[in-house]
């Protein structure tokens, strides 16, 4: 029998650091008895000064938003710090953000049941001088509970990723609240979600109606959805939209030089229909409207789509009345070295895109637009809060110049998927070199190239899609 091996339980951070924590190092275990000491004594003595709250200890839950909401430590005298991410690979930012709340103070950590402890304890030692002092709690809130079935310090319910979606103790609290009403509610066995991000969200039986149709506070603190829709049923779907127990990506599409979304979307049926359980790709024209052009005898006869590009020529003329043009010479293999204009408006169009039918997951560019995507993921600190994503998918792509031609080998971070065609020859139009050097521009850490013998397209037999899912599967 093949053992199959895991550098990791659950997935840390999407785009791992160059020098990952020392699991050694993590924090060091306390028993649910010594745990439950330690907040006693903290309760029981106020600190010097006679505060009512000790400035020496924190509480800090490593767990996700919507399990934190139904359930969580309390203490009369010490703070509970919780993070509020969608997921545990957000925790290491949050961390880095909020170190100052963490430097010099002793580290009470609990998540379910301890597995995610070990590696943010560990991240949080790594820093060094002021976080050596963090401590977790052996065994989480499942095994906490069950040497103090009535609950002890936890309130609430622990959320569990089975059947029984969450369990409490014998007193029964209830901490959550309807997300509509504010109602004392914590019930998450509808499985509503939010509609914008596909958080878990708690909607009591009063005001719950068909559909996906709210907004978490997360979405809302961040300005996107802050009115809810309408919660009168006869305005939403009478049916629910499908499986709610995954959270489904959205990837955006940016099709090729002189392509169009329709267009695109044909050619990546195949790649659409083997992903169509895990993601929802979205295609979008790009702004820059090309010319017809021909390279027979006399011009084609009867309609046909436009098309468009993501980066044009310093010469780019806009398409003419006359409708058709004679092209200058034959296919020219190395045409995109030369498309290096238009990129500031492809970026404010992407912008409204993102405004208008985000949120996404993720961005997918091929060819040209392989390189469109590359450029924004070069400036992606600088998009926050416009142009939002986790992870980009680059096929056939290419370093656009001169947008990137200050970035360093490795100094992207964006998780990455780069496709690209394995020997020269087999891609006509971008050849090999130019997309293992733009992946080159990614950090390792964060890059997963796949290589395929072709040409130009993104393969969707085995074991290239098995590849692909398990580069998206991170991000669910």
């Amino acid at each position: 029998m093949t053992k199959l091996l895991r550098n990791e339980l659950v997935t840390f951070s999407p785009c791992p650091p160059l020098k990952p924590p020392e699991i050694s190092n993590a924090g060091k275990h306390l028993s649910a008895a010594e745990f439950h000491s330690v907040l006693q004594s903290a309760t029981e003595q106020p600190d010097g000064d006679g505060k009512s709250e000790n400035k020496e200890l924190v509480l800090l839950d490593a767990r996700n938003l919507y399990e934190t909401r139904i359930g969580k430590f309390e203490s009369e005298n010490v703070e509970t710090l919780d993070p509020e991410i969608r997921q545990y690979s957000d925790l290491p930012t949050w961390i880095d953000q909020n170190a100052e709340k963490l430097k010099g103070k002793n580290v009470l950590m609990y998540c379910t049941g301890g597995i995610r402890c070990e590696m943010a304890s560990a991240y949080i030692r790594s820093k060094g001088s002021g976080f050596e002092n963090t401590f977790q709690l052996y065994g989480g809130i499942q095994r906490y509970l069950e040497q103090f079935p009535s609950g002890g310090f936890f309130k609430g319910k622990n959320f569990v990723f089975d059947h029984r979606i969450s369990v409490g103790s014998s007193k029964e609290d209830i901490i959550g609240n309807c997300l509509l009403c504010n109602n004392t509610f914590d019930d998450y066995s509808p499985r509503c979600r939010c509609r914008l991000c596909r958080m878990l969200v708690l909607v009591c039986n009063h005001c719950r109606v068909n559909g996906d149709i709210y907004v978490c506070e997360l979405c809302r603190k961040h300005g996107k959805g802050e009115v809810p829709l309408s919660l009168d049923p006869s305005n939403q779907p009478s049916e629910s939209n499908g499986d709610n127990t995954r959270r489904k990506l959205r990837i955006l599409c940016l099709h090729g030089f002189r392509q169009n979304a329709s267009g695109f979307k044909g050619r990546t049926g195949s790649l659409a229909k083997k992903l169509k359980n895990i993601a929802e790709l979205v295609f979008i024209d790009a702004p820059h409207e090309l010319q017809f052009i021909y390279q027979t005898a006399t011009p084609p006869s009867g309609a046909c789509n436009k098309k468009f590009a993501w980066l044009v020529s310093p010469d780019f003329d806009k398409p003419s009345e006359t409708g058709w043009t004679v092209a200058q010479c034959q296919f020219d293999p190395l045409q995109y070295q030369t498309q290096t204009e238009g990129f500031d408006k492809s970026l404010t169009y992407l912008k409204t895109v993102f405004a208008e039918k985000g949120p996404f997951d993720g961005i997918l560019g091929f060819s040209q637009g392989a390189a469109m995507a590359a450029a924004v993921c070069g400036i992606q600190e600088q998009l926050v809060g416009e142009i939002d994503f986790r992870f980009c998918v680059l096929c056939s792509g290419f370093t656009p110049w001169p947008l990137l031609e200050k970035k360093e080998k490795g100094s992207i971070k964006c998780p990455s998927l780069h496709i690209f065609g394995s020997q020269p020859g087999k891609d006509r139009q971008i050849v090999t070199q130019a997309s293992s050097g733009l992946a080159g521009l990614f950090e390792d850490g964060c890059a997963t190239i796949i290589e395929h013998d072709f040409g130009h397209i993104i393969p969707t037999k085995s074991p290239y899609i098995d590849e692909i899912k398990a580069f998206l599967y991170q991000f669910i």
